[in-house]
This record gives C-alpha cells, sequence and structure tokens, in this order.
C-alpha cells in the first residue's frame, strides 16, 4: 500500500484498527468545513423544524477526527460525559438547539446521566452517531427518554469507511428487518455491490472514481435510492442483536450495552452504580476488568 504524500498541516484520521493495525488505514480530513444541517435538510427537511433556524451547539463526543462543522459552534468533550453535559446545559442557557456527533452507547450513557443528575436539555435534539449499527430497541428508549423532558429528538445514523471518508451514507429510518434505511449523501458518493458485498468510493464532479470502490465486508441490497445492509455477523450476530432488540428503557437505563460471554452465555456491563439483578449482568468496573471496557472501543457484539 503506497503512502499518500503527506504535508505540514495535514490532519489523519485512522480506522478503529480492528483489521489495519499497522501504520496504514487513515485518511486525510478535508479542511473545508462539513454542514451537518445540509445533510438533514437534503434529505429530511422536517427534521430540522424543532431548530427554528437557529445555530446549533455542535458537541463532538466521536472517538475520531470527523471533521469541523461550518454551521454550529463546536464543543468538543474528549469523551467526558460531564463535558458533554455541560455543553447541552450551554445549549439550554442560550436558547440554542444541539447536534451530538457520537457512538450511540456513549450518546446513551451521557442522555441517561444527563437526565438523572436533573439537569435541563436543549429544546431540540438531534444526534449523529456512527461506527455500529444502533439498536432500534436504543433508539426507542432515548426518544422516549427525551419526550419525557418535552424535547423532540432525532438520531441521524451515519455509514462510512475511515480510509475512504466519513458519513458516506446516512439513515433515520429502519425497515421491517430492523435494518437502516441509508441513503447516499450526495453525488459524491458511488455505492455499489461486488458479488453482494457493498463497496463505497468517492466521485468527482464528472461522476468519476477518486478511489477503487473499498469492501465495506457488509452485506447489502440496493432499493432505488436506499442502501439496506446487512450486518457481518462478525460485528453483530443474530444472538446478540436480538437480546438488545429484546431490552426496554428500564434495561438501557441499567445497561451500557457491553456485552462479553462467559460460561457460553451473554453477560452484560451495568451503568456504574447500579447493583446486578442476576448473574448474567456485571458492576460496571467488574466487566472492565474481566472483559476489558473503553468508550473509544466499540462494543463486541459479534460474540
Amino acid at each position: 500500500m503506497s503512502t499518500p504524500q503527506l504535508s505540514a498541516g495535514d490532519l489523519l484520521s485512522y480506522s478503529a484498527g480492528s483489521t489495519q493495525t499497522g501504520p496504514d488505514g487513515f485518511r486525510k480530513v478535508t479542511r473545508g468545513g462539513l454542514s451537518l444541517t445540509a445533510v438533514v435538510r437534503a434529505h429530511w427537511p422536517q427534521l430540522l423544524a424543532p431548530f427554528r433556524g437557529r445555530t446549533p451547539v455542535v458537541v463532538n463526543a466521536y472517538p475520531a477526527t470527523i471533521g469541523f462543522p461550518t454551521d454550529g459552534v463546536l464543543v468538543d468533550c474528549y469523551l467526558s460525559t460531564r463535558t458533554a453535559s455541560r455543553a447541552l446545559q450551554l445549549a439550554a442557557r442560550e436558547d440554542m438547539p444541539a447536534m451530538l456527533m457520537c457512538q450511540s452507547l456513549f450518546l446513551a450513557e451521557l442522555l441517561f446521566r444527563h437526565a438523572a443528575n436533573g439537569l435541563r436539555f436543549p429544546d431540540a435534539v438531534i444526534a449523529i452517531a456512527g461506527g455500529y449499527c444502533t439498536p432500534r430497541s436504543l433508539l426507542q428508549a432515548l426518544t422516549a427518554l427525551l419526550a419525557e423532558k418535552g424535547v423532540p429528538f432525532t438520531l441521524l445514523q451515519g455509514y462510512g469507511v475511515a480510509e475512504v471518508e466519513a458519513g458516506m451514507l446516512w439513515g433515520v429510518d429502519y425497515d421491517a428487518q430492523g435494518r437502516v434505511i441509508y441513503r447516499r449523501r450526495g453525488p459524491d458518493i458511488h455505492a455499489g455491490l461486488i458479488d453482494g458485498r457493498l463497496h463505497l468510493a468517492l466521485l468527482n464532479a464528472q461522476g468519476e472514481l477518486l478511489n477503487a470502490p473499498f469492501d465495506t465486508g457488509d452485506s447489502a441490497v440496493l432499493d432505488g435510492d436506499d442502501v439496506l445492509i446487512s450486518n457481518a455477523r462478525s460485528r453483530l450476530s443474530p444472538e446478540v442483536m436480538a437480546e438488545l432488540e429484546g431490552w426496554d428503557m428500564d434495561a438501557w437505563r441499567r445497561r451500557t450495552g457491553y456485552v462479553g460471554r462467559a460460561d457460553g452465555r451473554l453477560v452484560f456491563q451495568l451503568r456504574e452504580g447500579v447493583p446486578a439483578a442476576g448473574d448474567n449482568e456485571l458492576g460496571y468496573y467488574l466487566f472492565g476488568d474481566r472483559f476489558g471496557f473503553s468508550w473509544l472501543s466499540k462494543p463486541q457484539w459479534g460474540l
């Protein structure tokens, strides 16, 4: 693999390192800016109605460099729920909506903790999640949590490959099989199938490929403008998916969503300070000691 020309001022973003553990597996982050509301407006303009044209506070809680929003006030929280919570309080005080860039399990930790502390929420929240597919049961739990506070909430899910580009596909809804219904973010994205597996690439203004189509490792179906992705079993096993989709609000309030396997069965991490109600649950720190844990790491759902 040839290394691209590196120059002073370049900003690189590495992939998670699950398949490429060497010095390669990165992309150059575009410094031209990222309009988050433009992506929403292009496909789901009705979701911006609660913003009422106001500038949002954009809280970056994603464990990788994505870009520089041009349409919001950016707050880096360094994966600290306390810092992210302070940003939500700022948005609420200044009568600004909030956009949260994150992975969905950290998002849940933030929102449940913020609510438990009795802190004020902004009056409109859009979360932009990536890294892995969000269980529909978690989306339902978070939507209900914010509805209790009178806050309209939308989860926009992004899909991309770190070696090429983040947020190449975006989705809001699910199909009957529980798959996210993704759409290409714009005409600069190529999404194609090779042997049933999704390959993504960037296109120039003339519609020509800027890179060889990258194998995502996931199976997909193309249905008009929609891209329906079936996660590889190594990333999300049917057993784990069925378990997570069976959780209600109380289960998600108690558990982080991180999963381990011991003695042939699944074990679930509890949120900090929550006591175990069964031998398939481990305390927050006990789980970390046994299976390892970091908000920087994706959950091991392929067990």
